[in-house]
């Protein structure tokens, strides 16, 4: 390789920590200053929020955001050979990453991805009586929620908490019958809820939750902050010190 050759080598890769420090840098600034306040924002609007009984939902206006905990009941399964209520099904999807001679053991990555997603009309009684969880195909469930793992065939895998999982499993999760829930939402016209968001728990857990996202986030932003400079010094002495590559 000639002298120019490796310049232009060395240059490129000082360009692209520059670029990797800048990205890191502004991501870092957009989850700690936008997207952790403004969680936290949403943990103390729902912290605000009062959890209502029957009578007090009943006596909400259509359209008014709502509170309520209760247990699931009543409710048939929706899958054959399985008790979930609702549900949310995903896939894992394995990513091979590019080969960098200076990271040669790099493993590969693995997400889920969601295909479907089952909320029909529910029933949940909350203190005082009943109420209608009505069906929806935005709203998401989220917390503690069951799991059911059907693994894939493939050869190709990722880490996913303490196993590899091959390409293409699938999982479910979500709610059985009799489950404890905490619905946020807002007071249908006729009657019943429009959920926005189902919670398995209730409601202490689930402004927790909310507050524990604002504090990952925020953690995130400030890690990604802090390794920004990193990426650039380790970048820029690695342009100029780095071994050639053959």
């Amino acid at each position: 390789m000639n002298i120019f050759a490796r310049m232009r080598e060395r240059i490129g890769s000082a360009v692209a920590a520059v670029i990797g420090s800048v990205a890191l840098l502004g991501c870092g600034l957009f989850f700690a200053l936008f997207l952790a306040p403004q969680q936290k924002l949403e943990a103390r609007r729902i912290e605000r929020l009062p959890v209502l009984d029957a009578a007090n939902l009943d006596q909400s206006a259509p359209g008014d955001e709502v509170l309520f905990t209760g247990h699931l009941e009543d409710n048939p399964s929706i899958l054959e050979d399985e008790n979930f209520v609702a549900y949310f099904l995903e896939e894992w999807q394995v990513t091979v990453p590019d080969y960098d001679p200076e990271e040669p053991d790099r493993e590969p990555e693995g997400d889920w991805v969601t295909l479907e997603t089952r909320i029909p009309d529910l029933q949940a009684e909350i203190s005082g009586g009943s109420v209608t969880i009505l069906k929806s195909d935005s709203a998401t469930l989220t917390g503690p929620l069951h799991e059911v793992i059907s693994y894939g065939q493939s050869n190709l895998t990722a880490p996913y908490e303490d196993q590899w999982l091959p390409d293409g499993s699938q999982r479910i999760r979500g709610f059985y019958d009799r489950d404890l829930i905490t619905v946020l939402g807002q007071k249908a016209t006729v009657s019943g809820v429009i959920p926005t968001e189902l919670f398995a728990g209730d409601r202490v857990a689930f402004v927790e939750s909310k507050h524990a996202a604002a504090k990952g986030l925020l953690i995130a932003g400030i890690a990604m902050i802090g390794c920004a400079p990193v990426v650039l010094i380790g970048g820029g002495l690695a342009a100029l010190f780095g071994r050639r590559r053959r």
